[in-house]
């Protein structure tokens, strides 16, 4: 066997103890139609390292892009660039190519890696780049280095090195470039394995976004980290998802309620007794995703005969837990997803790109508490900054330890990055002077048990109207739990000379219904204070998201601005 040698980060020591261990699949490439041993993810990786290096020794943090579909060949070539002392740079595979551009550019990547599903987009940044070399790593190419018998041997390096950037859209400008180290990364998945209590028999099913540190840490760095399978899915199809579920639901409860010879035909219960089956697919235990995600999925059962309902609900129950993270969960929607998946209850936590996850819900569902992010991850340090004086724009007043006092959230620990690349002014900006990353995010503490709750950006959530501050996402809460036939909505703050900001709210009505800008304040009084109630409505048919199921706000206050 020939000898390679791989960097003694974490991810790829625990990598090779799984090699020896002769552990089963790490990825599940369901665009490829093959699973990936551990091995066979090892090897390729130092056969790509090789290729990247090519008469050096160390990419001495050059930048990578890397446009590869969802699956083997992302992970190999993420993998692969970190082995060779590279800095990974993911693009988004959706983005318009100016937009691909700018990342390219910004970043100043030297290569890209790229697969046969994006050779076009390839050709045409290659083009207008100047002739930026590529490398194109086919399924086949992929196939070949897999099976390579090799031995992987660790070698020290510096885990304060940067190993990725990921771009961040601020509230002004182009998008930042956010850099973590290898440290930064080892901090943040490892703190979730433990928080999670992931193992080597979890399976999860990957439909996020690679661009996004929801995708790559806590669903794709976590399950490697500790030897689990990840599932990989090219995009989300909400039908796609209910029958990958069902394809390996557990079987279904017998039913419960006594038949006698009064009993009506019970079209339900014979349903289900035709259709059960020996699941085809392998057990699923982990999903993570955005409210929006979860919304569609609610649509798409509702869409099946009610007669069926029973047997997705049940494919439920193979799931250990699952995530809703990327933007603030709505209660109804909670509930409804609750209700219809026999008992989960979705594990919310909060985290951004510039930190991984800091706050997370405790595993026990009886620790979720609706509208909360529970408390601070292990080695994570929180706390939440006051204005002494209101309007200063000092936050030097430390409300942490108080109930119901707003604050600003800043954050402090291994997981933190490193900065914003190429951006000295920014970063320095965004960190105060005793090294907290100020997030830009207002919350505070309730209850008893002090649960975080995140009230929302300072920037486009926390509205000063009349010299209060009022969350956007708590009137969005109350609309969605109020009987207005609101599908969806958003609340914004537009300028107005006499208020400050007056409140606005954008809605997405459920088919069929309509409402009107009276009827809409008569409610919402009866649920908020006055100066929280809306003072306009618009009616929309969607709400402009990115691809994170984040609403983007600027463009809802631009809608106000042009129909003036």
């Amino acid at each position: 066997m020939t000898q390679y040698k791989l960097p003694n980060i974490p991810l790829f020591s625990n990598a090779i103890t799984y090699v020896q261990q002769q552990k089963g699949p790490a990825i599940d490439d369901i665009r490829a139609d093959k699973a990936f041993s551990y091995s066979e993810l090892v090897s390729a990786t130092c056969l790509l390292r090789e290729k990247l290096l090519g008469n050096t020794e160390d990419l001495k943090e050059q930048r990578v892009a890397i446009l590869c579909p969802s699956g083997f060949a992302y992970v190999v070539a993420q993998w692969a660039v970190w082995a060779a002392g590279g800095v990974a740079v993911p693009l988004c595979t959706t983005h318009p190519l100016p937009e691909q551009l700018y990342t390219i550019q910004d970043s100043q990547a030297t290569l890209i890696i790229g697969h046969p599903v994006f050779s076009d987009r390839v050709n045409e940044i290659t083009k207008e780049e100047g002739g930026i070399p590529s490398i194109i790593i086919d399924d086949e190419q992929l196939l070949e280095w897999g099976k390579a018998a090799i031995v992987a041997k660790t070698f020290d390096m510096d885990l304060e090195r940067r190993a990725m950037i990921l771009y961040t859209s601020g509230t002004t400008g182009k998008p930042k470039g956010v850099v973590t180290t290898h440290k930064n990364i080892d901090a943040q998945a490892s703190v979730l394995v433990e928080a999670w209590y992931w193992s080597d028999t979890d399976r999860i099913h990957h439909i996020l976004p690679l661009h996004h540190v929801h995708g790559i840490i806590n669903a794709l760095t976590c399950p490697l980290y500790i030897g689990a399978i990840v599932e990989m899915h090219q995009k989300f199809d909400a039908n796609q998802v209910w029958d990958r579920w069902l394809s390996s639901a557990p079987p279904l409860p017998k039913p419960t309620r006594e038949i006698n010879e009064e009993t009506e035909y019970d079209n339900t219960t014979t349903h289900i007794e035709k259709h059960q089956h020996t699941p085809s697919r392998p057990r699923l235990s982990i999903f993570m995703s955005v409210p929006t995600v979860y919304a569609k999925l609610i649509k798409q059962y509702q869409s099946y005969p009610e007669a069926e309902r029973p047997e997705y609900s049940n494919a439920c129950r193979q799931f250990r837990f699952q995530v809703s993270g990327s933007a603030s969960l709505p209660t109804h929607l909670r509930d409804t997803w609750r209700k219809l998946s026999n008992g989960q209850v979705l594990l919310e936590r909060y985290g951004m790109t510039e930190i991984g996850m800091a706050l997370s819900q405790y595993y026990p569902i009886s620790e979720r508490v609706e509208g909360t992010v529970g408390f601070p991850l292990k080695g994570v340090e929180v706390r939440l900054m006051a204005e002494s004086e209101e309007g200063s724009g000092v936050f030097d007043k430390d409300v942490t330890d108080l109930r119901d006092a707003p604050g600003m959230v800043q954050i402090k620990g291994p997981n933190v990055f490193k900065e914003y690349w190429r951006r000295p002014e920014a970063t320095e900006k965004e960190f105060t002077k005793d090294g907290w990353f100020v997030t830009g995010d207002y919350g505070m503490r309730t209850n008893q048990q002090g649960y975080f709750r995140i009230l929302g950006r300072a920037s486009v959530d926390i509205i000063k109207t009349g010299g209060e501050k009022v969350s956007a996402l708590e009137i969005e809460r109350e609309f969605l739990s109020a009987s207005l036939g609101v599908h969806d909505v958003a609340v914004v703050g537009l300028p107005d000379p006499e208020w400050g900001q007056r409140v606005a709210a954008v809605v997405v009505l459920d088919d069929g219904k309509s409402l009107d800008l009276e009827t809409m304040r008569k409610v919402m009084k009866t649920r908020l204070a006055v100066y929280k109630v809306p003072q306009l409505l618009k009616i929309v048919s969607e709400l402009p998201k990115n691809a994170m199921g984040k609403v983007t706000k600027k463009a809802l206050i631009k809608l106000f601005e042009d129909n003036q």
